[in-house]
């Protein structure tokens, strides 16, 4: 008789226990996931971005914020934070003698960068992705041609198909901006 009182009460409480732990594992157990109360950008420092691409990579938060940054004469990048933490950053990069993008790159990828667009002019994982522009070179920095690169820090979100969208439209848009069009050196 016992046995039975002791295997009814405790067969309530595992079945409860374990749609516990099933809600906990698959990520529905108390939506942990933070509020985005910013607005996407459609820029990133004067370049136009797909903010529906950006939108499922970007953490939610209070603020976002762009700070453009020179690297050097040759380079500038724009840093995106969401509440002062750094989630993304793209960047214009002059470099003379650079044959292709995979030269670009160097050792400055986080991912695998397992896709290629355009004849390997556009080399990009979930997480990030790198481009050449076409016709940027500069007579004032030795012939040197235009790269962009369009990187994220803080999202466990991966997709290609948008990292694609994303560095292929940032790529264009600098191709249309008074860096490339007069080949001038970034501002130091």
């Amino acid at each position: 008789m016992n046995a039975i009182r002791v295997r009814a009460i405790l067969q309530p409480v595992a079945a409860l226990s374990a749609a516990a732990l099933l809600a906990a594992l698959s990520g529905c157990g108390g939506g942990t996931e933070e509020k985005r109360e910013y607005a996407v950008p459609r820029t990133l420092c004067g370049i136009p971005v797909d903010s529906e691409a950006l939108t499922p990579f970007l953490p939610g938060g209070r603020t976002l914020t762009t700070k453009q940054k020179l690297s050097d004469g040759w380079g500038v990048r724009c840093e995106v934070r969401v509440d002062s933490r750094l989630v993304a950053q793209t960047s214009l990069q002059w470099l003379a003698d650079a044959p292709n993008t995979t030269y670009y790159v160097g050792g400055q990828a986080n991912s695998k960068l397992d896709h290629r667009a355009e004849g390997g002019r556009f080399l990009y994982s979930g997480w990030e992705g790198f481009g050449e522009t076409r016709n940027c070179t500069s007579k004032k920095l030795l012939g040197a041609r235009l790269f962009t690169a369009f990187q994220m820090y803080s999202a466990d979100h991966q997709d290609a198909g948008a990292m694609k969208r994303l560095v292929t439209e940032y790529t264009n848009a600098a191709e249309k901006t008074d860096t490339c069009t007069s080949g001038k050196p970034f501002p130091g």
